[in-house]
């Protein structure tokens, strides 16, 4: 096992997609996180609102740090970590690596286990580096505008970044499970996109106007992800934060639902793969 999981690693660090698609979330992160409210606040600052401009750059400080950083995760995060998912998983198929190994001695449980500890670890190390960026950004702002960097305590910001760990690690798996079924990367990343996007979406949008909807939404993944986020303070989008951010006063509960992603999504793709004929 220890083997198959340093394999995976060696693979995903000789991948350019691993870090074309890390570098486009960082940069995402900040262009949504920190950049357009900066710019919004720059335009207010001048106008005649200067209430509501203040309001934009008090969140952009480093005191918001926790919730500016975890707000970034349930709609945009989830999106690119369901592709990276798919990606550690789906080119060892397309390139037929996985027919070669499964013939050889590592048996398929501890190969694909291996690969999935390994995605684990890269969502660890995009969920850190997300929140240094961050951290970064709203510093450098704070000295740029003169206000005063008062830090979140390091409680906060480690549970933060966990929250943002489960997330990305819930919705990779998602992206893990449908590369392994369909044994193909482009269709497991448009399924996994269509899914989290619009399915899930839809149905957050007609709980809004049907009741039973409410209760079917407390199970799906992104809207979990985002429960998890408004519970450590991020505003939701109806109270003009991030999209994707849901209104709660109790993370307990998706943060359930996301582990349970994660338990039936790998052992379902476990499952499968080491049932079903090599080719």
């Amino acid at each position: 096992m220890i083997a198959s999981i340093r394999a995976a690693l060696f693979a995903d660090r000789r991948r350019p997609a691993v870090w074309s698609i890390t570098v486009a979330w960082l940069v995402l992160a900040l262009a949504f996180g920190i950049g357009i409210p900066y710019i919004v606040y720059s335009v207010l600052s001048g106008g005649d609102d200067p209430a509501a401009a203040q309001a934009i750059l008090e969140a952009l400080l480093p005191a918001q740090l926790v919730p500016t950083g975890i707000a970034l995760f349930p709609l945009f995060g989830g999106a690119i970590v369901v592709i990276l998912g798919a990606l550690v998983v789906g080119n060892e198929y397309r390139w037929g690596t996985l027919n070669l190994i499964f013939t050889q001695r590592p048996r398929r449980v501890q190969v694909l286990g291996g690969h999935a500890v390994a995605l684990a670890l890269l969502t660890l190390i995009l969920s850190v580096a997300t929140f240094v960026v961050v951290a970064i950004a709203t510093a450098v702002l704070a000295a740029v505008e003169g206000q005063a960097a008062n830090w979140p305590s390091v409680g906060a910001i480690v549970r933060a970044v966990a929250a943002a760990w489960l997330i990305c690690t819930a919705h990779a798996c998602l992206g893990y499970f449908l590369a392994i079924v369909f044994r193909n990367t482009a269709t497991a990343i448009a399924i996994g996109l269509l899914w989290t996007l619009v399915i899930e979406n839809a149905v957050s949008g007609m709980a809004l106007v049907l009741t039973p909807f409410e209760y079917v939404q407390k199970l799906l993944l992104a809207p979990s992800s985002g429960a998890l986020a408004g519970a450590l303070g991020a505003p939701s989008q109806f109270e003009g934060g991030t999209p994707g951010v849901v209104a709660s006063s109790n993370g307990w509960l998706p943060m359930l639902v996301l582990i349970g992603y994660i338990v039936v999504t790998l052992g379902a793709a476990l499952w499968v793969a080491d049932r079903r004929d090599v080719s």
